[in-house]
């Protein structure tokens, strides 16, 4: 069965900001709602951010490249009332390991060869923000491929991703694609599962009992990825 993307992608809001690194001024930003596109260049922001706010009326997600460091901590600070929009985001940067753990960036390269990674072209915010929504569209349906082929590996995805603050974008995302997020011990027998033969038992105990500190989860969550990289066969770099 193939998983719809659509569903998920129209209930978010795509946000690229450009920011000053002196000032941390916010000097232009763009977000993207399906079809609907916002963008601002100037020095006059808030009414900027009025319609912002405006085109994330009824919004569950905000997504961005990085959104959890760098777009949405600078969104608050600008106004605080923003904080209440980023209540569930879903940051296309940490999920992209996962997605593609043999190349985390060749997906990222790719679809931004002709965005801001490439040298010589101008920062484009709109492209960027529509370029997060094109990347958060592939890795869904990369999960959807791993959920037909390794259910225990986006199980565990699940669970290491929802461990900490701001998790509620991770876990709708992945509720999308398998259902309610599994307790511990589900997703401590699904990394047994997935260990099994390829790591000390004893070492294995002390990794799952240090899970109960969410700090600790998306080190792990890595962890998880790269055994996939052993088990998996190499994915194609596609079109």
């Amino acid at each position: 069965m193939t998983f719809d993307p659509a569903p998920f992608l129209a209930a978010c809001v795509s946000i690229d900001l450009e920011v000053d690194p002196k000032s941390a001024r916010i000097f232009a930003f763009a977000a993207v709602r399906g079809e609907a596109a916002l963008v601002h260049k100037g020095a006059v922001l808030d009414p900027a951010l009025d319609r912002l706010e405006a085109l994330c009326d009824g919004a569950a997600h905000l997504v961005g490249h990085n959104i959890l460091r760098h777009d949405l901590p600078h969104l608050v600070a600008n106004r605080a009332r923003l904080a209440g929009l980023g209540a569930a985001p879903t940051d296309t940067l940490w999920v992209n390991p996962l997605a593609f753990p043999r190349n985390p960036y060749h997906h990222l390269v790719k679809h931004y060869q002709d965005g801001r990674l490439q040298v010589g072209h101008v920062n484009d915010p709109e492209q960027d923000a529509r370029l997060a929504l094109q990347v958060l569209a592939d890795q869904i349906s990369a999960f959807t491929r791993l959920g037909q082929e390794m259910p225990d590996a986006l199980l565990a995805y699940h669970h290491l991703t929802t461990r900490g603050e701001a998790a509620g974008g991770f876990d709708a995302l992945f509720q999308s694609l398998r259902g309610p997020a599994p307790d511990e011990a589900a997703a401590h027998a699904a990394i047994r599962r997935l260990l099994e033969g390829r790591a000390c038992n004893h070492r294995l105990d002390q990794t799952l009992g240090r899970l109960s500190d969410p700090r600790n989860s998306c080190p792990q969550h890595g962890a998880a990825a790269n055994d996939r990289v052993r088990r998996e066969p190499a994915e194609p770099d596609g079109p």
